[in-house]
């Protein structure tokens, strides 16, 4: 893997974080239209993987002139003095560094995902050690557990509810309140949201922004949860309220390890308390169109956007244009013939009368422009640097009009049809390389 692949990839990854945080901050303000939306936290998930999506605009609109979308010379250079930057300053292979982030990286992903079973298997244990209760209201497996901790919803193939120790000694309200709401739980299967959530988390622990997402859909969660447990019981909210408070008062809320695995990876705050119980006595009037209209507004913002500016990010190929107008060719890429001493031809010979001009077939910076550093087969010569490892060599020269380190644009003279070196005749001698590698120039050059 080359430095630039790596360079890449490292850049997409903190792009990425920077976007989630900046979607946390959307949807902050998004939720003072309905705090009871899920959906929000996994919309706005969603949203930020559009910048880095396959699909590109350009591809689409065949009927407009490709060169309303070529990449500016500008742009083109910058990319190319990167490349060349990247290539003088290291040299080694990236593989390895690729390699050992690799390594760190399912490394910290098998203690976060080790660190979240363990978790569930407490759980598990003690769901184990609760005593099997039944409730006319609800034919869920319902547990009473030997101690006293918020009530929660686990199992993944099979729902179970859990209660407290003091439950038994609530009154009948109460207990008809907390039962519903755990019904209203699994009935959404809330706790299965939030283990995709979490085992998501574990794969992406590199992106705080995932944990904070995490927080917010909890609440997000508890809020739709307590509207639709009032509404579809008709429970009283005042008591609903006392029965929370209670929850908050007298169980460990506080105790991450068991209600963990069940509904976050943290466990709600006072403040976030407070705040469900505004919601309860006090309903915030939902307005879901706005917030689907400001996922859908964003979601387009960021596609536009990435379209637009990918390609100034991403390796491309050049703009190519033939070298000359008007030409003839003599000899292929890869013919063999006697004059070589029976060796294939590392180019393509374009018959020009001398003195014709000859132009760069892309933009480049020129790494040579004379007739000692090359064999002197070659004659005067002239090789250009281009985006994405490709180079193009002009051979047999007259004359040459740049310089070592000069930019040249695409179609920008050069120099002029000449006879110098080891030739039988005026004429072009082109060479075009990929990453070092001779390639046939007319399989990236249109000719004439």
């Amino acid at each position: 893997m080359s430095f630039m692949a790596l360079t890449n990839l490292l850049a997409c990854l903190i792009l990425w974080v920077l976007l989630s945080f900046a979607l946390l901050g959307l949807g902050k303000y998004l939720t003072r239209f309905n705090p009871a939306m899920p959906q929000l936290w996994w919309g706005l998930l969603a949203i930020s993987f559009v910048p880095f999506l396959p699909f590109n605009m350009q591809q689409h609109y065949q009927a407009l002139p490709v060169a309303l979308f070529a990449v500016s010379e500008h742009a083109e250079q910058v990319k190319l003095q990167t490349e060349l930057v990247a290539r003088s300053s290291f040299s080694w292979d990236f593989s390895v560094v690729l390699a050992i982030l690799m390594v760190i990286y399912i490394a910290v992903t098998a203690k976060k995902l080790m660190r979240f079973w363990h978790a569930h298997n407490v759980i598990n244990d003690l769901l184990a050690m609760g005593e099997p209760t039944t409730f006319t209201q609800t034919n869920i497996q319902t547990v009473v557990l030997p101690v006293n901790c918020s009530p929660f919803v686990s199992g993944l193939w099979r729902s179970k509810i859990a209660l407290p120790k003091c439950f038994v000694s609530l009154p009948q309200t109460h207990k008809n309140t907390l039962l519903y709401h755990e019904m209203t739980h699994s009935l959404y299967r809330d706790h299965h949201t939030l283990f995709v959530w979490q085992v998501l988390s574990c794969f992406c622990w590199f992106n705080p922004a995932l944990y904070k997402m995490q927080a917010a859909l909890v609440k997000a969660i508890e809020s739709r949860c307590d509207q639709k447990t009032i509404t579809r019981f008709a429970l009283n909210k005042k008591t609903y309220a006392q029965a929370m408070l209670w929850v908050l008062k007298y169980c460990d809320c506080g105790n991450k390890q068991q209600t963990g695995v069940a509904f976050a990876s943290t466990a709600l705050s006072l403040e976030d308390y407070k705040q469900r119980l505004t919601n309860v006595m006090l309903p915030v009037k939902a307005k879901t169109g706005r917030i689907c209209l400001g996922l859908i507004l964003n979601a387009l913002l960021l596609f536009v956007v990435s379209s637009q500016l990918r390609p100034m990010f991403t390796p491309s190929e050049p703009n190519w244009a033939p070298p000359l107008e008007t030409y003839f060719i003599s000899s292929h890429f890869g013919h063999i013939s006697q004059f070589r001493n029976n060796k294939a031809h590392a180019g393509s010979d374009l018959v020009a009368p001398k003195g014709t001009f000859v132009s760069s077939v892309a933009t480049g910076k020129v790494l040579v422009a004379d007739s000692q550093t090359l064999p002197s087969n070659y004659g005067k010569v002239v090789l250009v640097q281009h985006s994405n490892g490709y180079q193009s060599l002009y051979a047999h020269l007259d004359q040459t009009f740049v310089n070592k380190g000069d930019w040249v644009t695409v179609g920008g003279h050069i120099g002029t049809v000449g006879e110098t070196g080891k030739v039988t005749g005026p004429h072009l001698h082109l060479e075009v390389l990929h990453k070092g590698k001779k390639i046939n120039p007319l399989d990236v050059i249109k000719v004439n």
